[in-house]
């Protein structure tokens, strides 16, 4: 019972070493969700009478820039050190985004160069606030963390959509993009007072930091690639699952998108509740006893709704498949984070595997459009399902950390105790 009591005293310590970086990731992805769900998609053809198509092009320019610049944005990364990292990320999204405000009046199809800007810049960011989070927490927190990273970026899509909705019913345009402009201009000011760690400032004293050339050798271990697997089966599902939601409702639910999302609300609803016991639990138990099962569910409750449409089965087997999911969610950043390594060579390998997200990301919404085109949403859906047990099977068979052990409880305890050398250190340079 003590250790239980610990074990949850330490959330309050893990929230506040996060919060600078929950900040800065919670301000950039709202940015985001305005900017190209909102102002491109909304704005720009409605009252500025741009082509519908151009939010299409902005989208495709900021994920291949940022697919094509990742492995080498995390190198940058662990070159520069991610504060100086985390700077130059949001200090080009802030380029990007105040550059679309004249460009939307003057050439908007420059906008797409904005954009690309914007993918440089994400793929500049995330490593760096991965590798900034790894630096400030042990493997007895890590999910714990992850899992606040996650509920971070569900905060930003509901602030970013909808105060973009409300922003395009009451103001202009011009108004409205004080919304990202200011987000991220929030977010480099956080960058600039955000300290390097006292345990990522040992670590770049101590640590070997590995070329590019030596990216390749590191990337080859059983582990990491049994976990890119993982990455890009995951991506893909989601991708995928994202591709077939209306086709779902329409062909096999047979309901109105308005009665979908009522008979999906559950599902949300549960699984964004279960993101923070997910990595309260991975940290307990350890990530892979959290992740196989959690995927296992969801993939199974795919393949069920794939097949039966009553609408108290949706209902239930939607809310299960959620929940799974919400539970897993935090095993595969922390699991990056425990395959990421040393400080040297974290950056590189953890844009390696976020390279493999934005691949799975591509490739799922194009089989499933394949799927839906020839097929019907039934194999599309399919293709999600076997995916998400893909995820569970590879984590199942394959060892992916070098401790996997049921937790004891010992790493609750170090980060509930007395404070470790490195929180000592934080506070003494503050």
């Amino acid at each position: 019972m003590r250790t239980a009591f610990r074990f949850f005293e330490a959330w309050p310590e893990i929230v506040r070493r996060s919060l600078p970086l929950l900040a800065i990731g919670f301000l950039s992805d709202a940015a985001f969700i305005f900017v190209f769900l909102i102002a491109l998609q909304s704005y720009l053809p409605e009252t500025l009478h741009a082509s519908p198509a151009l939010a299409g092009y902005a989208l495709a320019a900021f994920g291949v820039a940022k697919l094509v610049s990742q492995v080498a944005s995390g190198v940058v990364s662990d070159r520069l050190g991610t504060r100086r990292a985390m700077i130059g990320g949001t200090a080009l999204l802030l380029i990007a985004d105040s550059t679309m405000l004249p460009l939307a009046h003057l050439a908007p199809y420059a906008i797409i160069g904005s954009a690309a800007v914007e993918g440089l810049g994400s793929s500049v960011l995330w490593p760096a606030i991965y590798s900034a989070g790894n630096s400030r927490f042990d493997a007895g927190a890590r999910s714990r963390f992850t899992a606040l990273l996650t509920v971070a970026t569900m905060a930003a899509l509901l602030a970013g959509l909808g105060g973009g909705t409300v922003l395009n019913l009451y103001a202009g345009f011009n108004t409205a993009m004080a919304l990202p402009i200011g987000s991220v201009a929030a977010a480099f000011a956080i960058a600039l007072l955000t300290p390097v760690s006292a345990g990522e400032a040992l670590e770049r004293e101590t640590g070997a930091r590995p070329s590019l050339r030596e990216l390749p050798t590191i990337l080859r271990s059983p582990q990491r690639l049994a976990f890119s697997a993982i990455v890009l089966a995951e991506s893909v599902a989601l991708g995928a699952v994202a591709a077939s939601f209306r086709a779902y409702g329409r062909e096999i639910a047979g309901v109105s998108l308005a009665r979908e999302g009522l008979l999906l609300a559950p599902a949300a609803v549960l699984g964004g509740a279960s993101v923070i016991v997910g990595g309260a639990l991975a940290d307990r138990v350890g990530a892979r006893r959290v992740m196989v099962p959690g995927f296992a569910a969801a993939g199974i409750a795919v393949m069920l709704l794939s097949h039966f449409a009553a609408p108290w089965f949706v209902v239930v087997a939607a809310a299960v498949g959620g929940v799974g999911f919400g539970l897993a969610v935090p095993t595969i950043a922390s699991t990056m984070l425990a395959l990421s390594g040393g400080a040297g060579g974290r950056g590189g390998v953890i844009g390696w595997f976020m390279s493999m997200d934005g691949l799975g990301h591509a490739i799922g919404p194009g089989l499933a459009a394949v799927l839906l085109g020839v097929s019907g949403a039934g194999p599309a859906m399919l293709l999600v399902g076997a995916a998400f047990l893909t995820v569970s099977a590879v984590a199942a068979t394959r060892a992916l950390t070098a401790d996997e052990r049921t937790r004891t409880g010992d790493d609750a305890r170090r980060m509930a105790a007395a404070p470790a050398p490195v929180l000592h250190a934080e506070r003494g340079r503050r």
